[in-house]
């Protein structure tokens, strides 16, 4: 059973001084996204991350390699397909973020839920339709970045 929680986890590179992101492309919408997914019964925030990047990425991760962000989100139930476990008791979903570092171009096996993968800089990801919570983690991420906090 799943939790009312969700998962966001930014994987990225850094290459000549500037940071690069992995978008994924869904296949079911119009939408690049990170990986992101719910978090199941008895499953940690930090297991559920590993997990979900297993899943869509094709990587095995340690709990070391995740970097927690502060971007939170909460995004409307009605995304989600969980009355009969959920009840009706509350509205939204939280959504807690991670980043993860990645070698420069990375050979990912994305899911079947993407149809593509591509490698950014930050300075493109404007021209990318993406969540507003990809946006405000990715803008995180960048901050720490440009800080030397990363």
């Amino acid at each position: 059973m799943r939790q009312p929680k969700q998962v966001l986890v930014v994987p990225y590179a850094i290459y000549e001084s500037e940071l690069y992101l992995y978008l994924l492309k869904r296949k079911d919408m119009d939408y690049w996204q990170w990986v992101a997914g719910g978090v199941e019964e008895n499953e940690t925030l930090l297991r559920a991350a590993m997990r979900e990047s297993s899943e869509e990425l094709g990587i095995m991760l340690k709990t070391s390699d995740l970097i927690p962000l502060e971007s939170l989100c909460s995004i409307p139930r009605c995304y989600f397909n969980s009355d009969k476990e959920w009840g009706h008791d509350f509205y939204t979903v939280t959504e807690y973020s991670f980043a993860v570092r990645l070698p420069m171009n990375s050979q990912l096996n994305f899911s079947d839920e993407h149809s593509e993968v591509s490698l950014i800089k930050y300075s493109q990801l404007s021209k990318y339709h993406t969540w507003d919570s990809n946006r405000t983690a990715a803008w995180e991420l960048n901050e720490r970045f440009l800080k030397g906090t990363l």
